[in-house]
């Protein structure tokens, strides 16, 4: 058995040499690190503590998810409403963020915290130039506003902020709907279409967006490997364009996840999506998957 926790293994912020190389779709054995929701085991999930230890432990990509006020701002959280990670109740999309600010962060157990909850802005204050930002939830319509409305302002805000090229976004739209939404700035982010069995017409879909976008990753989500998903695995890498797959969910990784890989052998899980050809891992775990992937030269 392997449980590879703790706080040992420190590594320098990541800088804009390791963003540009995951951009320019260059052959290479390095394989990126997304943190999810920034680090979720050390730090309130999704708070500015945990972007600091996502950049301590040296992670390449944040995961983290957006949410719109009611007066239109964005801030971090994973859930539609602050219930379970504040002292407070309420929606989200039903609150405005004086309201919101007024609230204290929980730990991931319950505990209290004098942390606020963060905007995007502030994150990007952190984040600009050092590591990728990963902003989950951004494909979900608001009430009460057209479709595209979170899109919209998160470009709005990136792109004032002068952080597009380092900002990831990861949808199942069709390439069509994308396009309409993003416009030029669809080539400017890091768009990364989802791969899935539930999509229609996959083949299609992938072809379309290779075609059109030939985007720097897709994300992989597979429950097994007989699953059209995993079949499409070469064809992508054949491509030019990397593998993304979050290890996170079992459901994802066809069983070779980071509970697999702290649990068990490491090799049996992270070891295995990287042999496969996945470059860009997401995680619950930075620390412990930065430092298995330093031992095997892939970091």
């Amino acid at each position: 058995m392997s449980l590879f926790l703790g706080l040992g293994c420190s590594s320098k912020p990541q800088d804009s040499d390791k963003i540009s190389l995951l951009r320019s779709k260059q052959p290479t054995d390095y394989v990126w690190v997304a943190a999810h929701r920034a680090d979720c085991l050390y730090a309130p999930e999704n708070s500015l503590e945990a972007v600091r230890h996502a950049l301590y432990f040296g992670a390449d990509m944040i995961e983290t998810d957006v949410r719109m006020t009611q007066d239109g701002n964005i801030v971090i959280m994973h859930d539609y409403t602050v219930d379970r990670m504040t002292d407070g109740t309420g929606t989200i999309s039903e609150m405005t963020l004086e309201e919101i600010k007024k609230l204290h962060l929980k730990t991931n157990w319950g505990g209290k915290t004098e942390q606020e909850v963060p905007t995007l802005e502030e994150f990007i204050e952190l984040t600009k130039g050092k590591i990728c930002l990963y902003l989950d939830k951004a494909g979900y319509d608001i009430p009460g506003h057209e479709p595209g409305t979170l899109v919209r302002t998160l470009l709005e805000i990136l792109r004032r902020n002068d952080v597009l090229e380092e900002s990831v976004f990861v949808l199942d739209w069709p390439y069509k709907k994308a396009r309409s939404i993003f416009g030029d700035d669809l080539e400017k982010v890091i768009y990364c279409p989802v791969i899935d069995d539930k999509i229609d017409d996959l083949d299609a879909y992938v072809d379309e967006y290779l075609e059109k976008l030939h985007p720097i990753a897709f994300q992989f989500r597979m429950k097994s490997l007989d699953s059209q998903t995993y079949r499409l695995l070469p064809k992508i890498q054949s491509s030019g364009s990397r593998a993304f797959i979050a290890a996170t969910w079992a459901e994802h990784t066809a069983g070779h996840d980071d509970g697999l890989s702290i649990f068990d052998d490491p090799s049996k899980g992270w070891g295995w999506l990287v042999d496969q050809g996945f470059n860009i891992l997401e995680t619950n775990y930075q620390n412990d998957l930065i430092r298995y992937l330093k031992q095997v030269g892939r970091h």
